[in-house]
This record gives structure tokens, C-alpha cells and sequence, in this order.
């Protein structure tokens, strides 16, 4: 978007009549702080969604699980519960994943709030809260993928890929 102010860019349509130089200026302002007040929804919404529900849901079958294994172990302690006992320490590294992954793009939405001008706020989202928000998504996606249907907060991949009718 900033392009459209490059002088050859921006000789070419003020040339052929299209835009005065203020117009063009207008337009990159608008479209810039459209662009990063969008992907600043989406980021604190992403904050959210992973803080109260895709955190604590994947918490909640690590838990189940553990006691699942407890209770099997109480009646037979030789019963091996290797696919359980993985299966929980993965949920519980995604889940400290998730946690600091989304502390990060958190304090990363605190520092946006302190920069100045759009330009430069839109360099930073597209340099910084991007690809904090890309890791946690990662995060996210992967304990999708392992986390009993019963336990998700949302509709899977699978079911909107696959519910459409």
C-alpha cells in the first residue's frame, strides 16, 4: 500500500488524472489504518481465544486423561498407558506453548499501541504481530489435531471442510 506513493507510481497517476498527490496520500492512510485496525482485532481476538477457551479446553483432556491413567494404574499398576502417558505430555508442552506463544503476541499488541504513525504501525504489524500471530496459530492447530472432538471449543478443519452441504 505505502507503494503507491513511490514517485513513479505515483507520477503515473497523477499524469493520467486519476489522483492528485492528496488523494493518493488519503487513500494509502485509509487503506493502512483499515489494514491495522483489522489485523489488531484479529490479534487480540486470537489473545483471547487462546487464553480462555483452546488453553484451558486442551488442559482439561490432559487432565482427564491423567486420571484415566491414574485409575487404570490403581487396578493394575503393571498396565503399561504409553499411548495415554505421550499423549498427555504432548498436550501439556502444547499447552505451555500456547500459553507463552500467547504471551508474546500479547506483549507485542502492547507495543504496537505505543507506536506512532501508520506507516511505521503498519511495518511492525506486518514485521512483528504477523508472524507472533503465525506461531501461535501453529500452536493452536497442532493441539486441534490431538484434542478429543468432545473437548474443542470450536468447529474443527474437519467439520467445515467437510459439513458443507
Amino acid at each position: 500500500m505505502p507503494h503507491l506513493l513511490d514517485k513513479k507510481n505515483a507520477d503515473m497517476l497523477i499524469s493520467h488524472g486519476v489522483f492528485t498527490m492528496d488523494e493518493l496520500r488519503s487513500r494509502v492512510d485509509i487503506m493502512l489504518e483499515n489494514y491495522c485496525k483489522s489485523v489488531a482485532i484479529e490479534a487480540n481476538t486470537m489473545v483471547d481465544m487462546a487464553k480462555t477457551q483452546i488453553a484451558p479446553a486442551v488442559d482439561k483432556y490432559a487432565s482427564d486423561l491423567a486420571r484415566d491413567v491414574a485409575a487404570k494404574k490403581a487396578v493394575d499398576g503393571s498396565l503399561p498407558c504409553r499411548r495415554d502417558s505421550r499423549l498427555i505430555s504432548k498436550l501439556s508442552a502444547l499447552t505451555d506453548i500456547i500459553d507463552e506463544r500467547t504471551e508474546v503476541l500479547e506483549s507485542t499488541m502492547v507495543t504496537l499501541r505505543g507506536i506512532e504513525g501508520i506507516i511505521p504501525e503498519s511495518e511492525f504489524i506486518r514485521d512483528k504481530v504477523l508472524p507472533a500471530m503465525t506461531e501461535l496459530r501453529i500452536a493452536c492447530d497442532e493441539a486441534e489435531t490431538i484434542t478429543a472432538r468432545g473437548y474443542w471449543p470450536y468447529p474443527t478443519y474437519g467439520d467445515l471442510l467437510f459439513s458443507v452441504r
